[in-house]
């Protein structure tokens, strides 16, 4: 029910915003989309990437099976395929998530609008989310964040290409959401979470593998940041109510 409460407060600042001087006069942008379908719903990235489809950006979709490796090892290869050079977005998206209409589009402006170089959706409600930080705020649009979380979809702007390509050889994925806006803000770079695009997570999290071996190697590697968990606090800097 409470997502039914979000759609109302969100959905006609949505409509400004796609009205707006901002978003009417958004160049088109070059995305690829990248991710890894599994073997528990085969055809379920087709269907996300049809969603995706844009009359107005050009976007390469490009994917791939897990064979053996762990997602950000996977996304390595497939970003491999490609000059990254040609790309303004790259957007990394996993196989079992639902997305509102004209995604893409909204998403984009609103992330260009806040000069964010790292982020993501936030979750709905009725949503499988590990982070508070990523649960949408009632007639929010987009909000500028220390978090940027690795799944279950994140985008960067061409900016950070070379602070976060390749990705490291982590088997989890965990860690990163915290390390990438770390390195970002070294450089003057917004990292956030954009509500008006919040999608719906539909698996439960760490449902195939051993969480506690996840956050061990998420430790790890966060430490060689100097990023202790429980010292390190997530913030929301900037909410943006209205926009363009």
């Amino acid at each position: 029910m409470v997502d039914v409460f979000h759609d109302r407060a969100i959905d006609p600042k949505i409509a400004r915003f796609r009205a707006s001087e901002h978003f009417q006069s958004m160049p088109s942008l070059r995305v690829l989309v990248v991710g890894v379908q599994s073997n528990r719903s085969p055809q379920s990235l087709g269907e996300i990437y049809g969603r995706m489809q844009s009359d107005r950006h050009r976007i390469t979709f490009d994917s791939k099976g897990v064979d053996n490796l762990g997602k950000l090892d996977n996304t390595n290869v497939l970003l491999a395929r490609h000059d990254l050079n040609a790309f303004d977005w790259v957007v990394m998206t996993d196989d079992d998530i639902e997305l509102p209409d004209q995604f893409m589009d909204t998403f984009l402006a609103l992330a260009e609008y806040a000069e964010l170089k790292i982020c993501g959706p936030a979750q709905r409600g009725y949503s499988y989310w590990s982070r508070e930080i990523m649960r949408r705020r009632k007639g929010a649009l987009v909000r500028e964040t220390n978090f940027a979380e690795v799944g279950p979809l994140v985008a960067f702007r061409r900016e950070v290409f070379d602070i976060v390509f390749p990705f490291p050889s982590l088997k989890y994925g965990w860690g990163v959401n915290t390390v990438w806006p770390v390195l970002a803000e070294k450089e003057g770079w917004k990292t956030g979470v954009v509500d008006g695009t919040a999608l719906r997570h539909t698996k439960p999290i760490g449902a195939t593998y051993d969480f506690r071996e996840a956050a061990r190697e998420a430790e790890e590697y966060m430490n060689r940041f100097g990023i202790v968990t429980g010292v390190h606090v997530l913030h929301t800097y900037r909410t943006f109510y209205e926009a363009g």
